[in-house]
């Protein structure tokens, strides 16, 4: 699991990390478990210590894995971090309370990392055995590296790691305390989802002369981005150009708690039998490690795009792979909260058509500062949470006109709106935030008791 060779490639294979090429299995196991051990203590010294209370909530848990269902026919190892002395301890232990057979049918030894190597298991526990009852020493030798880059990387699907010693009891440059700082705190995102970029991005993408501009980066195409972005308006996390092997990637990725779905788009430009065999052996390859693909055609895309999708929301809910709310103004806005859809079925509405809508920019020049004040409000009720970038606003409340500017009549009119959301700000009509840039956002517990100020 991507979490689990995370440590590995932060540790040892930063110039060449490893990329996990499986799949999300259903009802996937959590990959990383911490036991915090309190009452533990270290007996004995260098190779002959122990830590009793630890070796025997290590052995419970073990025993209670092996006769839950989501173990079954699952493969076991212990790995000691210190000495050989408690990896002894944890497998009479295990004798006598799991027996031999059981321990034989889930392959199940205990020994130190070097045990392990060349060797994996579904299931890895960690016993870390150093305790504060006596001075614990810093692990930072190169072969120390190696033995923890081994320990951390036998596991197929999950890793318990149980520690006595905390944060606190360890040295800031102590192997143990990276591990366990990574376990309390893993990184779960190995690749970078859309978030806070998809304002510009989508401003960007409704204004680029596409003839002779080239997508942002990631993407290889604009096809890509629309698909990406569409996507994203229905709150999905999307990770464009996800590398899975050596120069290779999928267009874009959906990413659920459970499972991921690759989407390739197909751009109608023939690039060749050649590459054509090429993508669909990736493809195959990538499926036996358990990944679902999702084609998308341009021409079918743009021909019917609501139609086009309606097999991805399905093949979506099917796989389980659920939108991601988002619960604070500071975080992405590609996507919102419960709180915001359900909010939106009782916020009171105004309809842009209510305004006399201008044809050109000297028209919307000309608009009444009440005018905008009220394309404001329904532009920002149209975007996620309620919010947007405070550059982009000028661009959607031309949007909903219609009306298509650059140059200097697009600058005076963004002052005029600058100047609007100054006094909305004043009248606690919409707020100013800062996240990666100045936001704007509707307050609409405030809205209810500003409307007659802008009629």
């Amino acid at each position: 699991m991507p979490e689990i060779i995370r440590f590995s490639n932060d540790l040892s294979y930063q110039a060449t990390p490893l990329i996990p090429l499986r799949q999300y299995p259903p009802q996937r196991l959590e990959p990383l478990k911490v036991v915090h051990v309190p009452g533990g203590y270290r007996e004995g010294s260098t190779n002959r210590a122990i830590n009793r209370p630890e070796a025997e909530k290590l052995v419970e848990t073990v025993v209670q894995c092996c006769n839950g269902d989501q173990y079954d026919d699952k493969t076991m190892g212990v790995i000691i971090l210190q000495g050989d002395a408690q990896a002894t301890l944890i497998e009479n232990m295990l004798l006598e309370q799991l027996g031999a057979e059981e321990m034989e049918q889930r392959r199940l030894i205990c020994g130190n990392p070097y045990s392990f190597q060349g060797d994996e298991r579904h299931i890895i526990f960690l016993s870390m055995v150093a305790a504060p009852n006596e001075r614990i020493g810093a692990l930072t030798r190169p072969a120390d590296q190696r033995r923890f880059n081994v320990a951390a990387s036998r596991a197929q699907d999950q890793i318990w790691l149980f520690h006595t010693a905390t944060r606190n009891d360890l040295s800031e440059a102590c192997l143990r305390r990276r591990l366990l700082a990574y376990f309390e705190n893993p990184i779960t995102q190995i690749s970078r989802a859309l978030g806070q970029e998809m304002e510009e991005l989508r401003i960007r993408a409704y204004h680029a002369n596409r003839q002779i501009e080239k997508p942002p980066g990631p993407f290889e195409s604009w096809f890509e981005v629309d698909v990406a972005l569409r996507i994203v308006s229905r709150h999905f996390r999307v990770v464009p150009q996800y590398p899975v092997v050596e120069n290779k990637r999928i267009d874009l990725v959906i990413e659920g708690t459970k499972s991921k779905l690759a989407v390739e788009c197909d751009g109608d430009h023939w690039h060749g039998l050649e590459k054509y065999e090429e993508d669909m052996e990736r493809q195959r390859m990538l499926e036996r490690c358990g990944w679902r693909f999702h084609r998308i055609r341009e021409s079918a895309y743009y021909a019917n795009p609501e139609q086009t999708l309606e097999i991805l929301w399905h093949e979506l809910a099917l796989m389980d792979i659920q939108p991601v709310p988002e619960s604070s103004p500071n975080q992405s806005d590609a996507t919102e909260t419960i709180h915001d859809r359900q909010s939106q079925k009782t916020m009171p509405s105004y309809k842009a058509s209510e305004v006399k809508t201008p044809t050109n920019i000297q028209e919307a020049l000309s608009m009444k500062q009440s005018q905008l004040r009220q394309l404001v409000i329904e532009a920002l009720k149209t975007r996620p949470n309620y919010s947007c970038v405070k550059d982009a606003l000028p661009g959607f409340v031309l949007k909903q006109l219609h009306v298509i500017s650059r140059g200097k009549p697009r600058e005076e009119f963004s002052r005029k709106v600058n100047k609007v959301i100054r006094f909305m700000e004043k009248q606690a009509v919409i707020r100013l935030y800062k996240s990666k840039n100045i936001r704007v956002q509707l307050i609409d517990s405030k809205y209810n008791k500003q409307t007659e100020m802008f009629g």
